[in-house]
């Protein structure tokens, strides 16, 4: 038995070693480019970037933000785990009632005029009125997220 399983193997191993199978040759190569990270014609150059300020240094969720430029575009971002943001935004877009809004589990949720922020923020989050639950920050996440 073991011997017909050597044969059986040698013949296999010299039938595929024996099968010479010619490449296509390659005529034309095109080269694709990469694509642009963002590339939107909602957003452009202008940025704002921030850090966001709270209590809780345990924690490892992100803190869920979203730009509103008006009524039909936002622009979404998460904090990263040094609590730190950017978004890039076109500046000929935004109106007077424009903001960021800032959602974070156990905090209140906070809304900025857009006006009001700077090209570089301290963002402080509180524990004042309403607070935001787990579930809550969850669905906030993911809504921006899709």
């Amino acid at each position: 038995m073991k011997i017909i399983i050597l044969l059986l193997g040698i013949v296999l191993l010299t039938s595929c070693l024996t099968k010479k199978i010619d490449s296509p040759s390659v005529v034309d190569v095109k080269e694709i480019p990469d694509p642009v990270i963002h590339e939107s014609k909602y957003i452009r150059e202008d940025v704002i970037s921030g850090k966001i300020i709270h209590q809780d240094t345990s924690s490892t969720h992100l803190v869920a933000i979203k730009l509103v430029v008006n009524d039909s575009i936002c622009v979404n971002t998460y904090g990263n785990f040094d609590r730190e943001f950017s978004i890039n935004y076109d500046s000929s877009m935004i109106k007077t009632d424009s903001y960021l809004e800032i959602v974070y589990h156990g905090y209140s949720r906070k809304k900025i005029s857009f006006s009001k922020l700077s090209r570089n923020n301290k963002i402080f989050l509180e524990k004042t009125g309403k607070l935001i639950s787990f579930k809550e920050y969850r669905d906030f996440y993911e809504d921006i997220r899709s």
